[in-house]
């Protein structure tokens, strides 16, 4: 949970957005210091040595990627929440995004009122984190991403490879080929799935461990769904499949 003068570290290459944010930011409420960085390997150096309380990145930067920046930080700053910010050439492919309604994401050009809105409500301690309610999310995620969050995440990287979500006994596995969902199994109190079945029970999931693992010389692919349309499914309004 944020403290009372959190971190924010901005990573972000161009000069013209990072003025423009750390303006708005101005506007915040809160007491906050605002880092910032232009590169993924300086902003790494950053995080290494400040307690870190809200990410706000860029997706596409000179020496890397701002999702893969998100996915190392989630192992040290596993509290901190996480902003992202991209432009997007396909207006429909970003209204997508948006509409699945999981991810604190947010286009450019960036809107005053919607930024400030979305920094303030990332900063201000929800009704789970007092312990009120059993917090969602993965512990080893920033901002307590749920499985649907990371997979988009992948997705949205056009990410090869899989993606394990482990806790107690319950264990799966999402695999993806150029950012496509192509494949899945789980395992749930003894009951193995695969397919379809198992990526239901995947994003089902509440709480838990995540890691990478290296994509094996084949995978046989068994889900011909788009990664948009499953995580659609998979939202409350839409998901009445197998739960874990």
């Amino acid at each position: 949970m944020p403290g009372d003068n959190p971190n924010i570290l901005l990573l972000e290459d161009t000069r013209t957005v990072q003025n423009y944010i750390r303006d708005v930011l101005r506007s915040l409420e809160h007491t906050y210091q605002l880092l910032t960085a232009k590169r993924v390997e300086e902003a790494m150096k950053i995080a290494d040595q400040q307690e870190i309380d809200l990410f706000i990145v860029d997706i596409g930067l000179p020496d890397g990627d701002g999702i893969d920046f998100l996915c190392a930080m989630s192992a040290v700053h596993p509290s901190a929440r996480a902003l992202i910010i991209t432009s997007t050439p396909n207006d429909s492919y970003r209204d997508r995004a948006r509409a699945l309604g999981v991810l604190n994401f947010l286009p450019k050009p960036l809107q005053r009122k919607t930024l400030l809105d979305a920094v303030t409500r990332l900063l201000t301690p929800s009704v789970a984190e007092n312990g009120n309610e059993e917090s969602d999310g993965f512990v080893a995620t920033i901002g307590g991403l749920s499985p649907t969050d990371i997979i988009q995440l992948k997705c949205l990287r056009r990410a090869t490879g899989g993606v394990e979500f482990s806790h107690d006994d319950r264990f799966g596995i999402v695999w993806l080929d150029d950012g496509e969902i192509i494949h899945a199994e789980a395992e749930c109190i003894g009951a193995q799935y695969a397919g379809l079945e198992a990526f239901s029970a995947i994003v089902s999931w509440r709480t838990g461990n995540v890691r990478e693992i290296s994509q094996p010389a084949k995978v046989q692919r068994t889900i011909h769904k788009s990664w948009q349309a499953l995580l659609m499914d998979a939202s409350p309004a839409g998901n009445d499949s197998v739960t874990a």
